[in-house]
């Protein structure tokens, strides 16, 4: 059997950490590749299109909001 071992702390705050620093990866313009889960946030891949922002991260849409993990 393997061993597994825990490599990050998984405190809050390096969950957090993580949440403000990936980003996200929306679907091309065919609907493929990347995430599909994404397909919810239009605005912001129209933003990125735009040009209005250069890349969105799980903050931006409500990673960091406590009731995602903690419910």
């Amino acid at each position: 059997m393997d061993e597994v071992k825990q490599f990050a702390p998984l405190s809050m705050g390096w969950c957090i950490n993580c949440h403000r620093t990936t980003k996200v990866n929306f679907p091309d313009s065919t609907g493929n590749n990347g995430n599909k889960f994404y397909s919810i946030y239009e605005k912001f891949h129209k933003d990125l299109k735009s040009g209005k922002m250069d890349s969105v991260t799980v903050e931006n849409i409500g990673g960091t909001e406590c009731q995602k993990c903690h419910y």
